[in-house]
C-alpha cells in the first residue's frame, strides 16, 4: 500500500498494515488523499496486522473463522481466500480442498452431481 500511494498506482493488500498515522515517516511522504485514492485493504476480523495503524477510506472487512484463541491465524492468506470464496461465491469454479479439509468450511454444493470427496479426499 505504501508503494501504491507513493507512485499513485492502485494497490490491493490482504491483511496489510495500514499507514494513515505512519504515512509521514516515509520518503516520499504519503498523503491521506493518495491512500484513499490508490489503496484497498482486505481486513479479516481479529487479524492483528491491519490493526497496527488506522485504515484509509477503501477497505473491506471479512470474517475470520479461526478459533478465538488464535487471532494470528486470521492473517493467513489461504484462510482469507476461503472466506472470500464462501462469502462471494466461486462462479462454479472449484473451491480449494483445503477450505473444507483444513479450515472446516462446509462442502460446496455440487454443480455436476459428483461428491466433493471424490475430488478432495479428507487429509
Amino acid at each position: 500500500m505504501i508503494t501504491g500511494a507513493q507512485t499513485e498506482i492502485p494497490a490491493i493488500a490482504l491483511s496489510g498494515p495500514n499507514t494513515m498515522i505512519s504515512r509521514k515517516t516515509y520518503s516520499p511522504q504519503i498523503t491521506p488523499a493518495a491512500l484513499d485514492k490508490y489503496t484497498f485493504n482486505i481486513v479479516p476480523d481479529r487479524d492483528p496486522v491491519p490493526r497496527i495503524d488506522d485504515l484509509a477510506e477503501n477497505y473491506q472487512r471479512i470474517k475470520c473463522r479461526s478459533p478465538s484463541n488464535k487471532p494470528v491465524d486470521c492473517h493467513y492468506g489461504r484462510r482469507s481466500l476461503c472466506e472470500i470464496l464462501y462469502t462471494c461465491g466461486s462462479e462454479k469454479r472449484p473451491v480449494p480442498c483445503f477450505c473444507v479439509n483444513v479450515y472446516g468450511y462446509d462442502e460446496p454444493t455440487s454443480v455436476n452431481g459428483e461428491a466433493f470427496s471424490n475430488f478432495c479426499p479428507p487429509e
